[in-house]
């Protein structure tokens, strides 16, 4: 979440993108949409249709600010919920406790809409101005992100605490990663817990079709590490076996000579029998070899096993936007949820578009403006 304004001065550009289902529920290869496959509406077919970008607080915003950064959706039901890291943004070398929340992020709000355009702020997951004073969680809140999993909603967010060192883990100012749990989406949510050891400030997860949960988190690099949530009642989370390089920063690996400043963001899905990993890379130096990767991108990773080895896409990036997050569409597909990078006019807003996959299971689709529709079932 550590997004410059640099990012934003990138040009247009057409590559690629994608998704999953909400709650990291997962797709089968059937109900993923294809690059080849026709999206015509016929006579007398039910049509969704949306509208990029996405006001979700507004044309004014707070403070005079509309965009947003990490946004991440979840579909209940057929409502759509929405959270994201809110202004300020700033990490805790902005810290002034003259201000109000300290000149952090005020804390988690939800939101939510029937139709993916229209937004109704609903109660705050965690407010700052509401915490203790030593709360370790009581600044920043970074790129959150709810997760369905064993029929309870997990949030995971990047906090820490500003008014002073030692209301931190290990006494110092940094970036650390906290769960909390409940039983409606909406929450309440309870027995916040750190994740040990520091797991940089964007952490992602994922239940695999086993059962099993997993952390995946950017260190510079991605990483992989089975998680034991089932102790959160008495504040303990815990890591199991190894950790595991899943995604370097560096393009060496698929033979680019231009590499991202280091990844964040991560989103882990599977989709039929390939796992995806996409994750937020931000491309800070241009190359006149490669004029595009420059700006705020998604590259992805697929392996066929959660731990990997993980190839990454030879493109390097495949979609001009970030920090995404997979949610269920309309259309009962994988679609993904944004924050606009490619169009200047529109840059910090949120987006939506369906998943697109192309040949061979890559990620083919690209961000889109104005109006647009897709078929869904009658029964919708």
């Amino acid at each position: 979440m550590k997004h410059t304004n640099y990012l934003a001065s990138a040009a247009l550009a057409m590559v690629l993108l994608s998704a999953v289902l909400a709650g990291h529920q997962r797709a089968t290869a059937r109900n993923v949409t294809r690059a080849n496959e026709p999206n015509q509406i016929f006579p007398g077919q039910k049509a969704f249709n949306y509208q990029n970008p996405i006001y979700p607080l507004g044309k004014t915003g707070i403070n005079g600010d509309n965009t947003l950064r990490d946004p991440c959706i979840i579909r209940v039901k057929n409502t759509y919920y929405l959270v994201f890291t809110m202004y300020p943004f700033g990490n805790w070398t902005a810290r002034n406790l003259s201000k109000p929340d300290q000149n952090s992020s005020p804390g988690i709000r939800i939101y939510s809409s029937k139709d993916l355009i229209h937004w109704t702020p609903g109660p705050w997951l965690y407010r700052s101005s509401k915490l203790p004073t030593d709360c370790p969680y009581k600044n920043q809140f970074w790129a959150p992100e709810i997760h369905q999993i064993n029929g309870k909603f997990y949030i995971i967010f990047g906090a820490s605490n500003w008014i002073s060192k030692k209301y931190n883990p290990g006494d110092r100012f940094g970036y650390w990663t906290y769960v909390g749990v409940a039983s409606k989406v909406t929450g309440p949510y309870r027995h916040t817990s750190l994740l040990p050891g520091g797991s940089g400030c964007d952490s992602d997860l994922f239940q695999d079709n086993d059962g099993k949960i997993y952390d995946i988190f950017p260190l510079g690099n991605m990483y992989i590490q089975q998680l034991d949530l089932s102790r959160m009642k008495q504040h303990k989370i815990s890591f199991i076996g190894p950790r595991v390089l899943a995604v370097p920063s560096s393009n060496k690996d698929i033979g680019l000579p231009v590499s991202p400043s280091y990844v964040e963001g991560p989103w882990t899905t599977k989709i039929g029998r390939e796992y995806y990993l996409f994750y937020a890379e931000p491309y800070a130096r241009k190359n006149p070899e490669y004029p595009k990767l420059y700006g705020y991108w998604t590259g992805c990773a697929y392996a066929r096993r959660i731990m990997g080895p993980w190839k990454k896409d030879p493109r390097g990036a495949v979609f001009w936007g970030g920090h995404l997050a997979l949610f269920n569409g309309p259309n009962d597909r994988p679609w993904i949820g944004y924050r606009e990078e490619a169009f200047r006019k529109y840059w910090g807003l949120l987006g939506v578009d369906p998943l697109i996959i192309g040949p061979h299971g890559r990620v083919h689709t690209h961000p889109t403006l104005g109006r647009r529709y897709v078929p869904v079932p009658h029964n919708h």
